[in-house]
């Protein structure tokens, strides 16, 4: 079970006629930084929201931004790093016993948002996201093109 948010846009201008203007790197550098500063204050509600018990699944919160199709949807992805590893305690018996014990919050964050057939799930994610993703977006967006459009002009 795949849990999918996402946002649909409007705009009074369309930014896609402002993009034009900007070369292909600097139209990527704006979107990266815009997503990025609109992802930051969902991160944090999750981050805030997450269930502590050692404090990994916290700590491993990040957040990742993907393009696809030549560049023309982009989406965010914030969740537990996959590189993300914690030692906690060690083996007591059998074939690993004396090597420690890795916690790797990206295996078992989606059970403990979703749940399982066993223990109930947390929902999370999901409550942390919201309409200031959207306006946060938007607002940054203009912002990264009013900024890289002078330096392209010097």
């Amino acid at each position: 079970m795949k849990l999918r948010l996402g946002a649909v846009f409007t705009w009074t201008t369309d930014p896609k006629t402002i993009l034009e203007k900007l070369s292909k790197g600097l139209k990527t550098k704006a979107m990266r930084i815009s997503l990025n500063k609109a992802s930051a204050p969902v991160k944090e509600k999750i981050v805030a929201a997450a269930p502590k018990r050692y404090g990994f699944l916290k700590k491993s919160i990040r957040i990742r931004l993907q393009n696809y199709q030549n560049k023309q949807v982009w989406v965010s992805v914030i969740g537990a790093a996959r590189s993300f590893t914690r030692r906690k305690g060690k083996f007591k018996r059998g074939k690993r016993k004396g090597e420690p014990r890795l916690n790797k919050p990206s295996q078992y964050m989606r059970l403990v948002d979703q749940g399982t057939k066993h223990i109930r799930g947390r929902h999370f994610i999901q409550r942390s996201f919201g309409r200031a993703f959207r306006r946060t977006f938007i607002r940054e967006l203009y912002r990264q093109v009013d900024l890289l459009l002078p330096k392209r002009r010097k």
